[in-house]
């Protein structure tokens, strides 16, 4: 099944000029503004039709980007939409950009509710308590809703005041039938506040004026009575706080991971924070040579990968401070930890004192093995299975095929590889296969055939939202077995399958065939080949796919490239390259459109 039981929708992400319409405290400890305006409805900004706002998930978010307070400016330009859908982010404004939720939306006056929890020094908290109805601000997003979990029996529910927004909206959209048991931490019980709901509630409330200042919020939740049925898990709140429910849910009360989910909205910050470690004004430059010397360096992510993989930081995390309590909870050796220790402390990642171990922020970051950073810096897990093939990248430049050995069709007989990579791409297609009905016309489209790796999640969600359509998976056996997992059971009878090779052309054609990723996963000869089959098989061929701006100045467009180069002996087309497969193999010039979230979709038909 797909990484979530949340059905999603996805928006293009805009900006958007939006007025201040109203500013209110909704607690001491929660101020509420609500903004609207023209730019919330249909309209052209940069020389970009931009759509009207749409969310509707219970925990939606935006960027807002509010202006220096001395200046009333921003520090830096002011980003653009561009014409492909995305927005144009200049240097040093993402970070800049802090990230809300919706607390609610009525979309009669297109009037947008942002609470803010009180802190001090905070960029947009700040704002939220200097702004005055009439002031304007930056506004990027909601990039995308998700709906209420499928399958679900009941919710378990908890957060800080940051997460209360989300959770209050939450409690909103719950139907009778599904039932919730929150737990809710703040600072003060005047930070309380009224909540509504359809659904039955036991709702518990923690203040950590009444613990010392301390959080109580994972014992509570730990605590919580267990209802009967199939829960579902959402928590946000402190990274570091919330992090050992996530072992938790998966270890103690065995989850399926698909109905968890854990976020953290925030981190505590050390004194001196980021900017201390900042280089002294007038500090020399850094060489060409030294440059060179940690570009060049093969350690670094090998030590780091083994570090994650034997769970040194997970140990340390977990109560090991000395090299032989981690040597004994890794099961490594004790003489060689010692010596991996020993270059952790000095690149930063752990700290020694009297011959004990502890872990300095970066190394917080990778204590949790099932956090982004401590998966995709597993030797196990699929990105660094997929990221070895760089090791025979000397080969592929040199041939312009997979190298021996590290090509994709040499991984898939790696024992478990098969699935690592179908959770993977099913997990990327949650967030872009929504977006599709509203990329490519469907009209006048009764029957639709989809190829590729994940192609399950494009099936479920034009079942979901076109139930007119006959829809098929075309592929492989298990290829078809994996994808069809991730159909939901009540949408899986609107879904046939077609037990075939894609390079076979269909008995029956189609009035539209998408293919995900699979052109790129063959190198010209066989990706023209494949053409032609889609295109008999198909009165119109989609192509979902990634597209190689050959000016790009972003090197993870560049490595993305030189993976599939590795890979696939492909890389990434660039728009003229796929142009030139496309009317190599007899279709008239095809239609490049944007998917968003950096994909593109490209329309083609046999030329008349």
């Amino acid at each position: 099944m797909a990484g979530t039981v949340r059905d999603v929708e996805v928006f293009p992400i805009c900006i958007r000029e939006v007025e201040v319409l109203r500013v209110e405290d909704v607690t001491p400890g929660m101020r509420r503004v609500t903004v609207g305006g023209p730019a919330m409805d249909a309209h052209v900004r940069d020389g970009v039709a931009l759509p009207p706002v749409r969310t509707s998930g219970f925990d939606d978010d935006v960027k807002l980007l509010p202006v220096d307070p001395r200046t009333g400016t921003l520090p830096f330009d002011v980003p653009r939409n561009s014409e492909s859908g995305a927005v144009e982010w200049p240097a040093g404004a993402f970070p800049y950009a802090r990230t809300y939720t919706v607390r609610s939306y009525d979309r009669a006056t297109r009037a947008l509710s942002i609470d803010f929890a009180m802190h001090e020094g905070g960029l947009a908290s700040d704002w939220a308590y200097r702004v005055q109805p009439g002031e304007t601000i930056l506004m990027a997003g909601p990039k995308h809703s998700a709906g209420l979990p499928r399958g679900a029996d009941w919710m378990l529910i908890a957060g800080d005041e940051t997460a209360l927004p989300a959770i209050a909206h939450c409690l909103e959209q719950l139907p009778p039938e599904l039932p919730a048991t929150v737990v809710i931490e703040v600072a003060e019980p005047e930070h309380r506040q009224d909540l509504r709901s359809e659904a039955p509630l036991d709702v518990t409330w923690l203040f950590r004026s009444e613990n010392d200042g301390e959080s109580r919020l994972v014992e509570a939740v730990r605590a919580a009575q267990w209802r009967p049925g199939q829960p579902y898990l959402w928590v946000a709140g402190e990274t570091l706080t919330i992090k050992p429910l996530r072992r938790w849910a998966k270890v103690d009360k065995e989850i399926p991971k698909q109905f968890v989910e854990i976020t953290g909205y925030w981190r505590h910050r050390s004194a001196g924070g980021p900017e201390a470690a900042a280089p002294a004004a007038g500090a020399a430059e850094v060489s060409a040579e030294v440059r060179l010397h940690e570009m060049s360096e093969l350690l670094p992510p090998l030590v780091l990968r083994t570090a994650v993989t034997v769970g040194v930081f997970a140990a340390i995390d977990g109560g090991a401070d000395t090299p032989a309590a981690i040597a004994a909870e890794c099961g490594t050796d004790p003489a060689a930890t010692v010596k991996l220790l020993r270059h952790l402390a000095l690149t930063d990642l752990v700290v020694a004192e009297d011959d004990r171990y502890a872990l300095t922020e970066m190394g917080e970051i990778l204590a949790d093995p099932d956090a982004f950073a401590g998966r995709a810096l597993h030797f196990d897990k699929i990105h660094t299975r997929l990221d070895m093939a760089f090791l025979g990248l000397l080969e592929a430049v040199r041939t312009g095929s997979p190298a021996a050995g590290h090509g994709f069709a040499d991984k898939v007989t790696e024992p478990g590889f098969v699935d690592a990579f179908h959770e993977e791409v099913a997990f990327r297609a949650v967030y872009r296969a929504p977006a599709l009905p509203d990329s490519v016309d469907l009209d006048g489209v009764r029957t639709v055939a989809i190829y590729g790796e994940g192609a399950g999640v494009y099936a479920d969600t034009l079942a979901r939202l076109r139930p007119d359509l006959d829809i098929s998976l075309v592929g492989l056996p298990a290829q078809n077995t994996r994808n069809l997992v991730d159909v939901a059971d009540d949408r899986r009878d609107r879904v046939g399958r077609v037990d075939s090779s894609e390079f076979t052309a269909l008995t029956a054609p189609v009035d539209l065939a998408v293919a995900v990723d699979i052109v790129d996963s063959h190198p010209d000869d066989d990706a023209r080949m494949l053409l032609g089959v889609l295109g008999a098989s198909a009165r119109r061929v989609v192509l979902v796919t990634d597209v190689l701006d050959p000016q790009t100045t972003d090197d993870h467009a560049t490595e993305a490239d030189l993976l599939k180069l590795c890979l696939h002996g492909s890389g990434v087309r660039t728009e003229a390259e796929l142009s030139a497969l496309i009317t190599d193999a007899g279709y008239a010039a095809p239609r490049f459109g944007a998917l968003g979230w950096g994909s593109t979709v490209v329309e083609f038909a046999r030329a008349r």
